[in-house]
């Protein structure tokens, strides 16, 4: 093995002509690790088995996820720079979140009459009610009920004036806010592939670097990200993942990029699911702090991911099984019949019968 020296990490933000550049985010990467043949597969071929259960995690964490930016949205609306363009921008996020038909319906629950907390309560539900999300017997768990319960929990424990949301334009109707916000960077790694004794090239990487945002806020006259998780253990194990997360790393990162300013800090907020007979502590915020090592251990492992998938896109057959990750949270990988093909041909046909089902951060 060689030593990974970083040189340089530059980003900005990508234009109409980066296009042809390869997109990666976070999750893509991520599965990328998990297991070669599972993440090339599912984000880079865009590919599924056909006839797949519902996924139930995923399916009520992006429920949750609208309902968080349900009050965020309230946030924004109730304490942002009270002025017509900001009256404008709350109607133009809401429909850019919620669809206009959904967003009037969602809107409509509020009473001049009822006290903040049952507004915004309301408010949060309906967008939860509104979703496509449905019960299944099969899954106690994961329900509008528990989803519901938990919500209102969250709410009882979010200040919505300690971290105001970040804006950028105050005066422009349509400008960008931190709820639910994309972003689209050009990452630019320079770095030596040698230990530091030793006279080499540099090496460059030039891919462009996506996702999404759940909420971007000030805390005081910093910048901090904050990402929404759901899960059904909220314990110290479950904010060790987050202290060191690339994730969180990358998207500090991003931050700086496109708002200007220095994004150093991030918090983990979790919600339990369901929220358990005592529901302060099924809600759980820990701010995770990130320095300049951090970012060179991010551009390490951002070089090496590319590089696996590089690698092994155009040769997805051969590409490694990690089967150490068959069996994922409880649940056997789907794309477990493909490995475990008696030969090639076999796997053939089942890498042939797939289902194209691609994904973004970008997509709406």
């Amino acid at each position: 093995m060689t030593a990974f020296k970083l040189i340089s990490l530059k980003m900005r933000m990508a234009t109409e002509d980066d296009a042809y550049l390869p997109a990666y985010d976070h999750t893509k990467l991520s599965n990328i690790n998990v297991c070669p043949t599972w993440g090339i597969l599912r984000y880079s071929h865009h590919k599924r088995m056909p006839g797949t259960v519902r996924q139930m995690p995923l399916e009520a964490g992006v429920a949750a996820h609208e309902a968080f930016s349900a009050i965020r949205l309230f946030q924004y609306m109730t304490y942002g720079e009270q002025s017509d363009a900001h009256a404008q921008n709350v109607e133009y996020h809401g429909y850019r979140l919620f669809g206009a038909e959904r967003y009037s319906q969602i809107r409509s629950v509020l009473s001049p009459s009822a006290t903040q907390r049952t507004n915004l309560i309301n408010y949060t539900l309906e967008s939860l009610e509104s979703s496509e999300f449905y019960d299944d017997p099969s899954d106690r768990n994961r329900t509008i009920s528990n989803i519901s319960e938990s919500l209102i929990a969250y709410i009882d424990q979010y200040d919505l004036e300690r971290y105001p949301i970040w804006v950028r334009d105050p005066l422009d109707p349509k400008t960008d806010v931190g709820i639910e916000i994309a972003f689209d960077v050009v990452v630019t790694v320079r770095w030596t592939d040698a230990a530091p004794s030793l006279s080499t090239s540099p090496l460059e990487l030039t891919v462009r670097f996506t996702g999404k945002l759940d909420g971007l806020h000030w805390n005081k006259d910093k910048l901090i990200v904050i990402d929404e998780k759901t899960g059904a253990k909220l314990d110290d194990n479950w904010l060790a993942q987050w202290i060191l997360s690339h994730q969180l790393t990358g998207y500090c990162l991003a931050s700086t990029t496109f708002t200007g300013h220095q994004c150093d800090q991030a918090m983990a907020s979790g919600m339990r699911l369901p929220i358990g007979r005592i529901p302060h502590e099924g809600i759980r915020r820990e701010t995770v702090n990130r320095h300049n090592i951090m970012y060179e251990k991010w551009a390490n492992w951002f070089v090496e991911t590319v590089a696996l998938e590089n690698k092994w896109k155009d040769n997805i057959l051969d590409a490694p099984m990690y089967t150490h990750s068959c069996n994922r949270y409880f649940r056997t990988c789907s794309f477990l019949p493909l490995c475990a093909a008696d030969d090639m041909k076999e796997k053939e046909q089942i890498l042939e019968e797939m289902e194209l089902d691609e994904w973004s951060p970008l997509h709406d």
